[in-house]
């Protein structure tokens, strides 16, 4: 009796596990390729990590699960539940150099399935972040030539200031969307829009400077992004058609137009009254 009691529960568990798995592999989108952007990097640089999802039927929903794992030790779990987030994409930074395996995994993520399709691996070289020794080196060629310039009596050229970086589509990390309107071409300052469920990122945004880091993260107007320190919440303000910022050093003048001062006429000038007789007849001799 025993016996066959162990047997009628094997036989239901096997019979469940396939249906499960059958259900799995008709509804589930499939893995299949793995792509790393650059194929080589260094340390403290963005490497884009693509992974491809074939989406055959959609009868049964988009809902699987998939994990992204760096090779350093660290990973990320990614729930694919909707169109836009084929291909999976997620960005990140190698902060030591070394040789290392990307993956993408399908794995069970909260309550979906694994996606179907196997396991996809890339390889990955970092190397050592180049010294700052040579933006110096630059600087003083640059100083030198100005200096030749200047002893010659021609002016020295203009010291070029690099282009801000601007975000792209690839900005904004998992789940965050990037607002195009918000996007500050002078400051590189940029806005990321979530979901009324949407977290913090694990990975947090690296702004360039005098740009910082902040999130907003209560309500349904969720935010992340990069922003100048004294800027308040939402896309950065922008000046208004037609208007003109006013010189440097000069005052904003006041509603209306100030009457100008007159200016004390100027006497004319008055030629000195000449002696009496002078220019006269003389007189007659008696």
């Amino acid at each position: 009796m025993i016996m066959r009691t162990f047997a009628f529960r094997s036989l239901a568990a096997a019979l469940s596990g396939g249906l499960l798995l059958a259900t799995s592999a008709a509804s589930a989108q499939t893995l299949t390729s793995l792509r790393l952007e650059p194929g080589s990097a260094t340390v403290g640089q963005e490497v884009r990590i693509t992974a491809q999802l074939d989406v055959a039927d959609k009868s049964g929903g988009i809902n699987c699960g998939l994990r992204i794992v760096y090779g350093d030790g660290k990973s990320v779990d990614l729930r694919i539940s909707k169109d836009t987030d084929i291909p999976a994409v997620v960005r990140y930074t190698f902060t030591r150099p070394g040789t290392f395996t990307v993956s993408a995994e399908p794995k069970v993520v909260g309550i979906s399935l694994p996606c179907s399709g196997k396991t996809q691996k890339q390889v990955i070289s970092v190397a050592e972040a180049k010294p700052a020794a040579a933006a110096g080196t630059y600087g003083a060629a640059v100083g030198v030539a100005a200096a030749g310039a200047a002893a010659k009596g021609a002016a020295p050229a203009p010291a070029q200031t690099p282009a801000v970086p601007l975000p792209d589509a690839t900005t904004c990390p998992w789940g965050w969307n990037l607002n195009r309107a918000s996007i500050n071409p002078r400051t590189g300052a940029f806005v990321c829009n979530g979901t009324p469920d949407s977290v913090a990122p694990t990975e947090k945004l690296s702004c360039v400077a005098p740009l910082a880091y902040f999130e907003q993260l209560t309500g349904a107007n969720r935010q992340i992004g990069c922003r100048l320190p004294n800027q308040g919440s939402g896309p950065p303000a922008r000046p208004a058609a037609g208007s003109a910022a006013p010189a440097a050093g000069a005052t904003p003048s006041t509603t209306g137009t100030a009457p100008a001062t007159p200016r004390p006429a100027t006497p004319a000038a008055t030629a000195p009254a000449a002696p009496a007789g002078a220019g006269s007849t003389p007189p007659k001799k008696p």
